[in-house]
């Protein structure tokens, strides 16, 4: 389930939207026939990660070369670009404004070797954004914390009727035999 503290950064999203665009296809392993009841929601929310997905990668796009956001470089990033570790550098950022993110997994995500004070380095991110310009700061807000607000509001989505049918799944309400569908005599629904 979601928990209190959640995962903003860039890469954890992504790893978000992937798990809802593939649970469509994987999502049914043990068979459910609660999971037919709500596929059709499952995979409209597919459909909206993968529109997300390319949505996040339009943002990381304007971040690194639209918005003149100073360029930050990423010195454990294993990428080549300096200007992609920009993208990646503003998000994270603009994320830890966010009161209840895991500033630990944000910069775990980031640098696995970080051996310093988590706090610390919240506050120097939040030095760097206080020294945009005003302009500068509402954009990234506008694209990062916009786009994250609907990030959470999809997965909470997904989450309940994730959780609805494992919950259905593990009462068993209704039992499949060979010849048809029993329902017991108590069902939980």
């Amino acid at each position: 389930m979601w928990t209190l503290y959640k995962k903003y950064d860039l890469w954890s999203i992504y790893e978000g939207l992937e798990k809802v665009m593939d649970y469509y296809i994987d999502g049914n392993e043990k068979g459910s026939l609660y999971w037919d009841h709500y596929s059709d929601q499952i995979n409209e929310m597919g459909v909206i990660a993968g529109e997300m997905y390319e949505e996040m990668q339009e943002i990381r796009y304007r971040l690194d070369y639209k918005y003149n956001l100073p360029c930050k470089k990423i010195e454990f990033c294993d990428e080549d670009d300096a200007r992609d570790h920009t993208a990646i550098s503003w998000w994270n950022t603009a994320a830890c404004m966010l009161h209840d993110t895991d500033m630990v997994a944000l910069i775990d995500n980031e640098d696995p070797n970080f051996y310093g004070d988590y706090e610390q380095e919240k506050e120097k991110r939040i030095k760097s954004l206080e020294r945009l310009t005003k302009r500068q700061q509402m954009i990234l807000y506008t694209e990062v914390v916009g786009f994250i607000a609907r990030y959470t509001d999809l997965m909470a989505a997904f989450e309940t009727i994730t959780a609805v049918i494992r919950e259905l799944e593990y009462h068993q309400s209704f039992v499949k035999t060979k010849e048809s569908i029993v329902a017991p005599k108590e069902a939980y629904l």
